[in-house]
């Protein structure tokens, strides 16, 4: 590995010890229905904040930039997480809004497309955890060969945007970007 990569591949292994250590707390937070779901409602703003705030700060002619062949590209990592904010809920029952196809997000590349896109897929993924009753947060759910509480799976699905927020604040870095919240 080239002395260049080093420190975004340190970023995303932090991300990764982060997301893993996080997903193993999710469990003893929800203990109450209410509490849990308004502090996750409270993360889910804050990744909100910031993943919009890095698509909005980063110009549109880094929207192709990526760090290395076969690695997704700043409108990919954005759109990831859109797709994912769309899909996961239906793991848990929920449905997908009508006209929204998040298989082929990665394709889209405009900017105000991408931010548009974000935006509305943080405002469905939130939907999801306010109507996610307390039974829900105590059943099973199977995603990804593996099962746990519906208070867990919604905890991997707001983790899985702070992976995807260290992967796009070193992008951000990378090109010269600083992140809003730090200047």
């Amino acid at each position: 590995m080239s002395s260049k990569n080093r420190p975004l591949a340190g970023a995303l292994l932090t991300c990764l010890f982060c997301f893993s250590l996080g997903s193993l707390l999710a469990a003893p937070l929800a203990a109450d229905g209410a509490g849990y779901r308004k502090d996750l409602l409270a993360d889910l703003k804050a990744l909100e904040d910031k993943i919009v705030g890095l698509a909005e700060a980063i110009p549109e002619e880094k929207y192709s930039w990526a760090p290395g062949e076969g690695v997704r590209t700043v409108s990919q990592a954005i759109m990831h997480t859109a797709a994912a904010n769309y899909f996961f809920p239906t793991l848990m029952g929920g449905t997908m809004p009508e006209g929204i196809n998040p298989r082929g997000f990665e394709q889209i590349t405009d900017k105000a497309t991408v931010v548009k896109t974000a935006k509305e897929s943080f405002a469905h993924l939130r939907g999801t955890i306010e109507a996610t009753t307390d039974e829900q947060l105590d059943s099973t759910v199977n995603a990804f060969g593996q099962e746990m509480t519906g208070a867990g799976f919604l905890h991997f699905a707001v983790s899985h945007n702070h992976e995807h927020l260290g992967q796009l604040i070193a992008y951000a870095r990378s090109n010269s970007v600083t992140p809003p919240w730090s200047e």
